[in-house]
C-alpha cells in the first residue's frame, strides 16, 4: 500500500510516517505540506491512499480531497483532523473522502483505518468519549 502524507506540521508528518512505515506492507511515497502540493503529488505519484489533514494553509484538505478524487478517481483519501463534527464528516464524504481519523486517536486508529479504506470500506472515528 502506497501512501502520501499531507499535513502542514512537519513533526506530525514525521510521526505519521514512522507509524505507517512500521507496517511491512505500507510505504510512504512522499509528504506534502499544502493542499496544492498534495494535488500535484497525487497526480504525479498515484498513491493508493492520501492521508489528508483538513486544516491546511491555502487550499484546505476538503478542497484538496475534492480535486484529488475528481482528477485521480482510483486514489482513496483518509482525512485526519483535530476537529470532529457531523458537518466536517459530511464535507469529507461529499468531497470524495473514504474515512476520517481524529489526530488524538491516530496512534490507535490510523493503521486499522488505512486497512479498511484500502479494502474499500469506509472508516469514520466517533467523537472522543463516545
Amino acid at each position: 500500500m502506497t501512501i502520501l502524507l499531507v499535513d502542514d506540521h512537519q513533526p506530525t508528518r514525521e510521526e505519521m510516517r514512522a507509524l505507517v512505515e512500521r507496517q511491512p506492507d505500507m510505504t510512504v511515497l512522499a509528504e506534502s505540506p499544502t493542499g496544492e502540493d498534495a494535488v500535484k503529488q497525487s497526480r504525479a505519484l498515484r498513491p493508493d491512499i492520501v492521508i489528508m489533514d483538513i486544516l491546511l494553509p491555502g487550499m484546505n484538505g476538503i478542497e484538496a480531497t475534492r480535486a484529488i478524487c475528481a482528477e485521480t478517481p482510483g486514489i482513496k483519501v483518509l482525512a485526519l483532523s483535530n476537529h470532529f463534527g457531523e458537518s466536517l464528516v459530511q464535507a469529507i464524504l461529499t468531497a470524495g473522502g473514504k474515512g476520517y481519523v481524529q489526530k488524538s486517536k491516530a496512534f490507535e486508529d490510523l493503521i486499522p483505518a488505512l486497512r479498511a479504506v484500502a479494502a474499500g470500506e469506509p472508516y469514520f472515528d466517533k467523537p472522543a468519549g463516545s
